[in-house]
């Protein structure tokens, strides 16, 4: 028989500690997975975080660590890829920041169960707008002009989208695919997923700043869904440019369906 001598010294809660542990880094796979592939996964975590007792805030400002490594990951296969329409991004990035960080005040003074409120209703409109069908125009590159007009309605909606991220972060993914989607509707699927993946990267970093010198951030919980959610970055960015996103979007369907209706029932 093969004895393990630290797990062996562990007492009964030092032991479930580590089990819950592995548990969100396995979780952390999935939803790097996920955020990368389409959006939500922050919608499968932050329950999951607040269900194992971590106060919304604290959720919150842990999360978003992972979704910054997860994120990088999966700019790096994107890039290797050849999905560079970056300066674009920069440019849609600034008012995302300026969104952000006025959004992050309103997150550290949430009440939690108005939080909780929100994310499950978040997560209930996400449920309808996955199933409304999207048709993207093809698989190859197209040059698009943008109108001023255009790009005056993409620096407006990136800044609301930026306050919304700063607040919640949940389900921003998805607001950006659909904004990008309706505004320049000649992008191909991947290319408003590495743009998507970049700006958020770019506001998210300076935000999470400001969490973390808060004092907000539970750094076991964190790093151990950056771990999994680099795996799933990785992951998710070589699936997005081979694969259709149908069967992840299924199972990110009934998951976040069941945790939604635990929110709102448990916060009412």
């Amino acid at each position: 028989m093969i004895k393990f001598p630290i797990l062996l010294n562990m007492t009964g809660g030092e032991c479930l500690e580590m089990l819950t542990l592995f548990i969100v880094f396995l979780v952390g796979i999935f939803a790097g997975t996920i955020n990368i592939v389409s959006a939500g996964g922050s919608l499968i975590v932050l329950p999951l975080l607040i269900f194992f007792g971590l106060p919304t805030t604290v959720a919150n400002a842990s999360n978003r660590v992972a979704i910054l490594v997860q994120n990088i990951l999966g700019l790096y296969v994107f890039y290797i890829k050849g999905m560079r329409n970056v300066k674009l991004s920069l440019i849609l990035s600034i008012p995302a920041i300026i969104g952000s960080f006025i959004g992050v005040h309103y997150a550290i003074n949430l009440p939690d169960a108005i939080f909780n409120r929100m994310l499950g209703i978040i997560m209930l409109l996400v449920l309808i707008i996955m199933i409304i069908p999207t048709r993207w125009k093809g698989a190859n590159k197209q040059t698009e002009k943008l109108s001023a007009f255009r790009i005056v309605l993409l620096i407006i909606v990136f800044l609301a989208l930026g306050i919304y991220g700063g607040i919640v972060q949940a389900a921003v993914g998805f607001l950006f695919i659909i904004a990008l989607n309706l505004i320049m509707p000649k992008l191909n699927y991947a290319e408003v997923q590495c743009m998507k993946t970049l700006v958020i990267t770019i506001y998210l970093s300076l935000s999470t700043i400001v969490f973390i010198f808060q004092g907000y951030v539970n750094w076991p919980f964190a790093i151990s869904l950056a771990l999994g959610s680099g795996i799933g970055g990785l992951i998710g960015g070589r699936l997005t440019v081979s694969l259709p996103e149908k069967k992840l979007k299924i199972i990110m369907f009934i998951v976040i369906f069941i945790l939604a209706i635990k929110l709102l029932i448990e916060n009412n």
